[in-house]
């Protein structure tokens, strides 16, 4: 609780939300009510505690941290350290994927351009995203865990640490004459990896309901995401003649 209640106010855009109330799109207030509360209450030992822990996961991911390629100003050492443990587990999308409102899968028709074409396109467009780009989708870190022509796969962190997956998978139309990309996005979590332990936690938390509003652009966040890739990707495919 006391490496909760470190996290700043106004920064949680993952938010905890009942069934019924999730369309509303509300929840991030009353979060960091609950923070500032957890905050008035925290004690000089656990936050010893938690650095303590802090201290550990950070000395265990020295080199993964050395050698990850994260796009963007890199997320804490602990957050590297737990970030492909969460990913890998992913226990915010067991039942977030059959709600729907911290995960989205779609498909983009990319007619004109082989899977090659448009996994290399996804791959620039994340490599040369710009601040403005990144502060939209709420991507303030990025790691990209793979880049082939079949699949681009990357891990998105947001400002406070709210671990997210980026998924895409390319092939050719029956036709040959372009590209079925399937794109999925989702939240791994309740909590933010930058908390010790987090994996474990949101696996014992893995049914507890949350929404992912963007609250820079409006809507569901990985909707949001999904439409202003397409259109970063689109536009950096060949042009028809």
């Amino acid at each position: 609780l006391a490496a909760l209640a470190a996290l700043p106010d106004g920064l949680c855009f993952h938010a905890p939300a009942m069934l019924p109330a999730a369309s509303k799109l509300r929840p991030a207030a009353a979060s960091a009510t609950g923070l500032r509360g957890l905050r008035a209450g925290a004690s000089g030992p656990e936050v010893d505690r938690r650095a303590v822990l802090v201290g550990l996961l950070g000395s265990l991911s020295l080199s993964q941290a050395a050698g990850a390629e994260v796009i963007g100003p890199p997320p804490s050492a602990t957050s590297l350290a737990q970030g492909d443990i969460q990913a890998l587990v992913s226990p915010g999308h067991w039942i977030g994927q059959i709600i729907g409102v911290n995960s989205h899968s779609e498909k983009w028709a990319l007619s004109g351009a082989t899977p090659e074409q448009a996994s290399t396109a996804l791959k620039e467009a994340l490599e040369g995203i710009t601040p403005q780009e990144r502060k939209k989708l709420l991507f303030e870190h990025l790691d990209i865990k793979e880049a082939s022509p079949q699949r681009v796969r990357a891990l998105t962190w947001t400002k406070s640490e709210w671990l997210d997956v980026l998924d895409v998978s390319f092939r050719a139309t029956p036709d040959g004459k372009g590209t079925e990309a399937t794109i999925s996005l989702y939240a791994t979590g309740f909590l933010p990896t930058s908390i010790p332990l987090a994996p474990i936690i949101n696996t014992a938390l893995f049914f507890f309901p949350f929404v992912s509003p963007n609250p820079v652009a409006g809507g569901l966040l990985q909707v949001t995401r999904s439409q202003d890739l397409y259109k970063m990707v689109s536009s950096r495919l060949p042009k028809k003649a």
